[in-house]
């Protein structure tokens, strides 16, 4: 009899998944026995054998009863309908039957064989294609989870050697192909994991050194070098050392670099962006400085660096860092530099904050998305990791002239992966320390003004007049302020808005906070320089009380960068006449004219944004930890979470619902731009508020970001807000605030493609909502988790979970909760091939859309209806469902809904034949621009499978095999089985097609494609 397929999976955790359900395999003793008998499949293993496996050389009395009983158990495990089919106990012993692709294993040795024989060849498209879906088998180490006897542990063994060759076989293909940068990328991660492997190594090196970077070759070489030394006491071999020789003389054997590969998806037009904050007016000083900055700066005047140190740039990119005590103006200094500087530099001067001393630290990854999606690069198009976000911006700056000002850094590990290395850019950073990197970078030391300076200073802020009726006491407070900036404009301003004060009056004040000791302060970054404090301290304490108040509350705020709002949150206040975008207007004046806060812009509402120093924002904290009490400042930064909340809550119903006439972009009412301009200080927010034990808050702003999130296309921001929640969530000890968090990251890793790590979240999740007598939060993540697999091979998983969410929204009464689950029962559905059934899922919904009035969600489930009547061939009803959603999407600038109902409109214009083809390519053309331009890798591969299946209609098979086979590579990466075997059929369909009699393909199977 025909066995019901069952897919085995040894190439990680062991599984057995039979009609999308993954299988319970029962204990550590008979997931041992199940591993023995699939590493031996079709062959019989002794009930001895299968004792020793389980129990080594010392086994119970009872082993060969037990061995029958857990054989029993996977017979009933593995279906019904094969029983000793399946497994059966011949005279030689039991002997598991495994058709060739049901076992991962299998399957990986086969694709390896056949990547091997191409390469052989000299066919490196295809060895490619069969390696690189080889080692996509792989889910982490073989038989992870299970005990290894001696066996399965040389087993383990030998498959992870198969594994690193077949790498190694990839990476030798990818190298012949010219895509030099790609493996480059995977060869980094497995050299780190497997440091003592000099073939990876050399294979790295010769990457690195053909994508342009000879440094990061030899540094390359430093580790392995290092790594052999440490952990055997050796040198490294002589293939290693050959190829370091060759670096270092830039050995022509070793090939030039190519032209450089054409990106996965195309980058953005480059627009010419000037982030730089407004020059200051009172600048003063600094010529030889600057003079010196300038020289360093420009590139054809930079000056030789001899010997650079692995990995740091090159003088051809050259890297300027500013040190110098806090307050002394390096950002002043960079400001001025970097507008002067705006024709050495005509395509652009990017200005980043990263805010090194004050505020949670941002890391690299996070400073290159900010500045990438400055440069136009989609937030969903963003690499996950670091290193590939940096090789996105140099391919940017490639050829350009781009100055990049990287503001207030912390530390080496910050800046480095910020440093483009780009012929014709540069870079310029201030920070307080001198980083290790400086080895490869020009220090300039920016020191206090002299006394000349800080009189000039001092009568532009104060006004000429009053310093030079006191000029003893003008001394003494040019004295005071030892010539740092800061403490000068500070002082200035005390005088400037105090009319009726002496020159010396402030002189004594100064004094006076000279001698006061400080007190404790928060942290150690408040302001340990006498001269800044005793100019803060003298500006604080005249302040009239409701302004110092104010001055204190912002010293809670987790950055120095503020909204107008946010200070109004704190003090509970209202800013009447909206001049201060929420805060209260008369305090901010004050400390304006203070010079303790400045104005930084406007979001996209148009209200205005704030700053201060950083070391007036830790005097500010300092001063809020020693004056106001405990129960205060956690309700004030309640009502700031509070005020957040509220804005989150209304932009996403703003997203869901539309509201068309008030998405005027920049109106007071578009809060859809605020969320944009806002993306980061949320994300900071939410972190801060978790780090900082608001745990309802927190739970109450990831719930309200989740959607957000979704519809933004925000994968960075969604991960980091899910990631704080849970964090909060298992130091409080809520169960159900753990799960619910748990369910958000899962939905956020499965939407970039991560759907194993998602479904293992959502199964632990949703268990432990059952368990804790949580249905409707249970429901929730039933849905999701319901649509993200319902095409990826587990259809009915998600039949059974959509069905479950939908009962359960019912008896809970949540008509909006129910039209979610019957959309996603509507979709797997559709993906069982049952589109009948679909549509009459999906009819009861489309009647709650409609009475609700939601756009978003009548848009989704008229796309979804539309998918389910092509399946019963009724295009006209689809098509005019189509129209409708299509309409509903942009109503509400939903622009991944609108891409994927023009796929649908193509699909239609396919099916309805050869005569209707060529209107399928306008629509579909569309849908791929946003496609790209969002990131959207599902859509991408759906919608070049039917471009090629329209170009195929048209007699076009060239373009139809392109299209086809970028489909199927697409369907792969995402693990989505059945459109990846469509695809597959398709294109042998056209193989077929295309060859003469006779002259067919070896094995129509194999993929005739380039991978790309």
């Amino acid at each position: 009899m025909e066995l019901p397929r069952v897919e085995f999976k040894v190439l990680g955790p062991l599984e057995a998944v039979a009609d999308g359900r993954t299988l319970p395999l029962g204990g550590p003793r008979q997931r041992t026995l199940l591993a023995t008998l699939l590493v031996n499949a079709d062959i019989p293993v002794t009930a001895d054998r299968l004792c020793d496996a389980i129990w080594g050389q010392a086994p119970p009395a009872s082993a060969q009863a037990n061995v029958r009983s857990y054989v029993a158990a996977l017979r009933k495990t593995l279906g019904p309908g094969s029983g000793e089919d399946r497994l059966g106990l011949g005279h030689r012993g039991y002997q598991l039957r495994v058709r060739p692709d049901e076992l991962d294993l299998h399957r990986f040795e086969d694709l390896a064989a056949r990547g091997r024989k191409a390469l052989a060849a000299a066919d490196h498209n295809r060895a490619a294609c069969h390696l690189r879906e080889a080692l996509d088998l792989w889910r982490g180490d073989a038989f992870d989870g299970v005990a290894h006897n001696e066996a399965l542990h040389i087993e383990a063994v030998r498959l992870e050697e198969a594994r690193l060759t077949v790498v190694e076989d990839y990476a030798e293909a990818r190298l012949a192909l010219g895509e030099h940068r790609e493996a480059a990328a995977m060869l980094r991660e497995q050299t780190a994991l497997h440091p003592l492997r000099e073939s990876l190594w050399a294979k790295l090196m010769l990457a690195q050194y053909r994508s342009h970077r000879p440094g990061d070759a030899l540094r390359s070489y430093a580790l392995a070098r290092a790594a052999l030394r440490e952990e055997l006491g050796l040198e490294p071999g002589d293939e290693l050392r050959r190829l370091h020789r060759a670096v270092l003389v830039r050995d022509p054997a070793l090939g030039t670099a190519p032209a450089p590969v054409r990106p996965a998806r195309p980058l953005p037009a480059w627009r010419t962006v000037s982030q730089l904050p407004a020059d200051i007016a009172d600048f003063v000083g600094r010529d030889l400085v600057m003079s010196r900055a300038a020289a360093l700066l420009e590139p054809t005047a930079a000056p030789p660096v001899a010997a650079p140190a692995p990995g740091v740039p090159s003088p051809a990119a050259p890297v300027v860092i500013l040190t110098g005590p806090p307050g002394v103006g390096k950002t002043a200094l960079a400001v001025r530099l970097a507008h002067l500087l705006r024709h050495a530099f005509p395509d652009g001067r990017l200005f980043l904050r990263l805010d090194g001393t004050r505020g949670p630290r941002r890391p690299a990854g996070a400073v290159l998305a900010e500045l990438l999606r400055s440069l136009g690069v989609a937030a969903s198009s963003l690499p996950e990791v670091t290193v590939d976000r940096a090789a996105m911006l140099r391919l940017l700056l490639s050829g350009r002239k781009v100055l990049v000002v990287l503001d207030d850094a912390r530390d080496e590990d910050q800046i480095r992966p910020l440093l483009s290395g780009i012929p014709g850019c540069a870079v310029l950073v201030t920070g307080r320390t001198r980083p290790a990197v400086a080895a490869g970078a020009h220090i300039v030391d920016v020191a206090p003004l002299d006394d000349a300076e800080s009189r000039l200073l001092l009568r532009r802020t104060a006004g000429p007049h009053r310093l030079e009726a006191e000029p003893e006491a003008t001394d003494w407070v040019v004295a005071g302020c030892a010539g740092l900036p800061l403490a000068l404009r500070v002082a200035g301003a005390a005088l400037a808005v105090r009319p009726h004060w002496r020159v010396s009056c402030l002189a004594d004040r100064l004094a006076g906070a000279h001698d006061t000791p400080a007190d404790p302060a928060p942290d150690d970054s408040a302001p340990d320089d006498p001269a800044v404090r005793a100019a803060v301290a003298t500006a604080y304490r005249g302040l009239p009380a409701d302004a110092a108040r104010a001055f204190r509350a912002i010293g809670l705020l987790p950055s120095p960068r503020f909204p107008g709002w946010a200070l109004a949150a704190l003090l509970d206040a209202d800013d009447h006449d909206g001049s201060h975008g929420g805060a209260p207007s008369a305090v901010l004046d004050v400390l304006l004219d203070a010079h303790l806060v400045q104005a930084e812009g406007a979001d996209a509402q148009g209200r205005p944004r704030y700053r201060t120093h950083d070391l007036l924002h830790a005097y500010a904290a300092e001063r809020a930890l020693a004056e106001e009490p405990p129960h205060w400042r956690r309700e004030a930064t309640a009502r700031v979470l509070d005020a957040c909340l509220t804005r989150v809550r209304a932009a996403g119903d703003q997203l869901i619902r539309g509201e068309p006439g008030d998405l005027v972009r920049g109106g007071p009412g578009d809060l859809v731009g605020w969320l944009e301009s806002e993306r980061d200080g949320l994300v900071t927010l939410v972190e801060f508020a978790a780090a900082t034990g608001h745990g309802p808050h927190v739970a109450a702003l990831a719930s309200a970001l989740e959607d957000v999130c979704h519809l933004r296309n925000w994968w960075d921001e969604w991960d980091r807000v899910a990631r704080a929640a849970l964090d909060r969530a298992e130091a409080d000890g809520d169960p159900v605030a753990v799960a619910v968090a748990q369910g958000s990251l899962a939905r956020a890793r499965a939407v970039r493609g991560h759907v194993d790590d998602a479904v293992t979240r959502w199964e632990q999740a949703v268990e432990r909502l059952d368990a804790l007598g949580e249905p409707h939060h249970a429901a929730r993540l039933r849905t999701h988790r319901s649509f993200a697999v319902a095409d990826r091979g587990m259809a009915e998983l998600a039949h059974d979970d959509a069905r479950s969410a939908a009962e359960a929204m019912s008896r809970l009464g949540d008509a909006h909760g129910r039209i979610l689950a019957l959309r996603s029962l509507g979709y797997a559905l559709v993906c069982l091939g049952r589109q009948a059934e679909a549509v009459l899922a999906l009819e009861p919904a489309l009647e709650t859309a409609e009475r609700l009035g939601h756009p978003l969600l009548l848009a989704d489930v008229l796309q979804l209806l539309a998918v389910a009547e092509i399946g019963r061939g009724r295009l006209g009803r689809a098509a005019r469902q189509t129209h409708r959603a299509l309409a509903g999407y942009r109503m509400v600038r939903h622009r991944p809904g609108e891409a994927y109902a023009l796929v649908t409109l193509g699909r239609i214009h396919v099916r309805l034949g050869s005569d209707q083809a060529p209107r399928a390519l306008g629509p579909l053309a569309e849908a791929a621009s946003i496609f790209t331009e969002l990131g959207e890798r599902r859509g991408e591969a759906l919608t070049s499978y039917w471009l090629g299946k329209a170009h195929a209609a048209l007699g076009e098979t060239a373009r139809a095999t392109s299209r086809l086979a970028e489909a199927l590579t697409g369907f792969r990466v995402l693990r989505m089985p059945f459109w990846a075997e469509t695809a597959r059929r398709e294109l042998g369909d056209l193989a077929r097609a295309a060859t003469p009699p006779g002259r067919g393909p070896e094995d129509p199977s194999e993929c005739p494609f380039a991978v790309r």
